[in-house]
């Protein structure tokens, strides 16, 4: 084990002391996650704990060791990497929540032509997760090689390392132009969206969840049905998301 990792497994044992059920999510379901959390702990008293980040990232730390009880990833790829890892109750894994990738512009960039005029700027940068590694950046990568833009754009990347960083990027102007999921950017003030990608330009945008293997203690379970009921699903839906 790496010193970084065995760090980061201090860290987040540490942390998650005090919590009931600790959690691993995708990093654009903080906001939705956020409330779904208040609701359920002024329910049952029990303490739950989310670390957000990139799905990738987040499954590389369960594989060396960190203490989540429940992963919520933004693709199938990262899930499917924990189930060759041994890292997954299997009978668990479900897929949760659907979601859409958009394109979104600053403040200052215009609205009409938004394409043809970024293209045509001089060092322009278009931001997006990394579309190496992060779901929301291998989808986007997707969608722009099905539509013939990304040889236009491929050495013109503003890297974030998850989708909330290429929203940040967008909402300073750091970025005329950045790609997210739609509900990512239904939740800023400072970007507008000015076309969603066709649902058939890439993968299959799916939320599996699942119980880390030895971790479905009652209170870990009773937290993971409760994402499956009918409250919670109401509350990702009014988010943007779509149930499965």
């Amino acid at each position: 084990m790496s010193r970084l990792t065995l760090f980061l497994v201090l860290v987040f044992s540490s942390l998650s002391v005090s919590a009931n059920v600790t959690v691993y999510a995708a990093s654009s379901l903080t906001n939705v996650m956020n409330d779904i959390v208040d609701d359920y702990q002024d329910k049952t008293g029990d303490r739950v704990r989310v670390s957000y980040a990139g799905s990738s990232s987040l499954a590389r730390q369960i594989a060396n060791g960190a203490p989540a009880d429940i992963y919520l990833s933004a693709n199938t790829k990262w899930m499917e990497y924990l189930v060759e890892q041994d890292q997954i109750d299997t009978a668990s894994k479900v897929d949760l929540l659907r979601n859409s990738l958009v394109l979104i512009a600053s403040k200052t960039t215009p609205k009409e032509n938004t394409w043809q005029w970024f293209i045509g700027q001089k060092g322009f940068r278009i931001a997006m997760a990394d579309p190496r590694h992060v779901p929301a950046g291998i989808y986007g990568k997707q969608s722009l090689t099905k539509q013939y833009r990304w040889p236009e754009v491929k050495d013109h990347i503003a890297s974030g390392n998850n989708v909330r960083s290429a929203l940040l990027f967008v909402e300073r102007d750091e970025a005329p132009v950045g790609i997210v999921y739609k509900t990512d950017a239904l939740l800023s003030k400072g970007v507008t969206i000015v076309e969603e990608f066709p649902a058939d330009s890439h993968d299959p945008i799916v939320y599996p969840m699942a119980i880390i293997k030895n971790k479905n203690s009652d209170k870990v379970t009773r937290f993971y049905q409760y994402l499956l009921s009918d409250e919670a699903k109401n509350t990702f839906i009014s988010y943007g998301f779509s149930t499965i």
